[in-house]
């Protein structure tokens, strides 16, 4: 898998490099606003485990903490992306 999470990061590399510098701009603040919604999401199902935690259903409570877990690795990556978007910027310059 981290070969094919490579090949994506090459991919996007490439394809950043053929954007106009305002479209850098916008995919910046498209990924920035991605995270933004995704930690938001997060907190939102961190407090619903909270408060259902006396109800005791392991198994919801599992599925809800692998969605965090997923959620973690998509901000994870688009964190990576916005840092190659601001480096084609400061390229550019």
């Amino acid at each position: 898998m981290e070969g094919t999470q490579d090949n994506g990061i090459v991919t996007y590399i490439e394809a950043i490099a053929q954007l106009p510098r305002d479209a850098l701009s916008t995919e910046q603040a498209r990924l920035e606003n991605s995270i933004k919604h995704l930690e938001r999401s997060n907190e939102e199902i961190e407090n619903y485990i909270e408060q259902e935690a006396r109800n005791g259903n392991p198994q919801e409570e599992k599925e809800l903490k692998e969605v965090i877990e997923e959620n973690q690795f998509v901000i994870s990556g688009q964190k990576e992306r916005i840092e190659l978007v601001k480096g084609e910027i400061r390229r550019r310059r």
